[in-house]
């Protein structure tokens, strides 16, 4: 009998990774993707290359019942950001109803929406995995030293809550991508990277530029590490690498492609930002010095790397950070120096 795969978001970035891969890779598994709105380009044309669509919204547990329905399989995932910044919570802050910070009432909506897709896919009694889109727990790694970390919070108390249903016993495994290569071409400036006035590049981070961080790159390998999920026995933590790389590899790599200099600076952290009316700043340095203090994944013994996951027989195909940089467009780093 055929597998039914169910991607959750399927015009998103991940989803539609997940699609594009399986669809080229893995042409045994049947498609099925969920979208709030079936009428868009992205949705059409993924019809029109055989995926099934079907509305669904995470905040609607029905919704998400039905399109789960029959499914061998779910890759579910949220998108903080895009809650974040919704007219919802946004355009609350801009009226003065939401203090800082708030990736706290972020945080509560995105972890709802979890919640609804781990109650819909406990209805599936033909489910044989489902994949959830994670990161680690900076509270708890950091034992409460840094607990505004929402984001990566958000992911682990979803995980949890997961593992808990009985239905999903032995069912959930859970991939932890590192960061997104495409970070560095569509906000550049809220990772730190900048292009000087005389043309080089200072990258600057409240982390190291000397150890070693997982970097992925989304579009083309975040479907080899779900194939090889699916394949594996349940209960997995993995984390989603093309390469592990100290930043200043990293920024090394892409000024040799753009013929220029650049210098790595790793920003003191004292526990306080200015200029920072929503919260979203602290956050994110939040997760750089826990990064830097415990590592990306906080020093969690569970959670295996692509190597681990060879080693026991589940290959994961991966590509080199440096192809990604070569096939990108930085024009939006040049232009910033002329």
């Amino acid at each position: 009998m055929t597998k039914l795969l169910v991607v959750v978001s399927a015009t998103g970035r991940q989803g539609l990774a997940i699609i594009k891969y399986f669809q080229e890779h893995v042409p045994s598994y049947k498609l099925r993707g969920t979208t709030r709105n079936t009428n868009t380009e992205a949705a059409i044309a993924l019809v029109k290359s055989g995926v099934e669509i079907v509305p669904a919204d995470t905040n609607d547990f029905e919704s998400l019942k039905a399109a789960f329905k029959g499914a061998s399989a779910i890759f579910a995932y949220t998108t903080f950001s895009g809650i974040m910044l919704t007219p919802e919570i946004m355009g609350r802050v801009v009226k003065g109803e939401l203090p800082p910070p708030v990736g706290q009432y972020a945080y509560d909506i995105e972890v709802q929406q979890g919640k609804n897709m781990a109650d819909a896919a406990a209805t599936v009694p033909e489910l044989e995995r489902l994949v959830w889109s994670s990161l680690s727990g900076v509270t708890k790694w950091s034992k409460g030293k840094y607990t505004q970390a929402f984001h990566f919070d958000t992911k682990e108390a979803v995980r949890v809550y997961m593992s808990s249903l009985e239905p999903l016993k032995g069912k959930v495994s859970c991939l932890q991508l590192g960061m997104f290569t495409e970070n560095l071409i569509t906000m550049p400036e809220r990772f730190g990277l900048t292009r000087q006035s005389d043309g080089s590049l200072r990258w600057a981070m409240q982390v190291s530029g000397d150890e070693p961080v997982p970097i992925i790159d989304i579009d083309r390998d975040t479907g080899a590490f779900v194939h090889a999920l699916l394949a594996a026995p349940g209960g997995v933590q993995v984390t989603g690498a093309s390469e592990y790389l100290p930043f200043k590899t990293y920024l090394q790599l892409l000024c040799d492609h753009l013929g220029t200099s650049g210098t790595f600076e790793t920003i003191p952290f004292d526990g306080t930002v200015k200029d920072d009316p929503t919260g979203w700043k602290l956050e994110l340095v939040q997760v750089y010095a826990f990064i830097k203090e415990f590592g990306y994944n906080g020093g969690d013994p569970e959670v295996l790397t692509a190597d681990d996951l060879e080693k026991r027989g589940f290959a994961v195909p991966r590509s080199k950070v440096v192809d990604h940089i070569k096939r990108s467009d930085w024009s939006h780093l040049v232009a910033a120096s002329a």
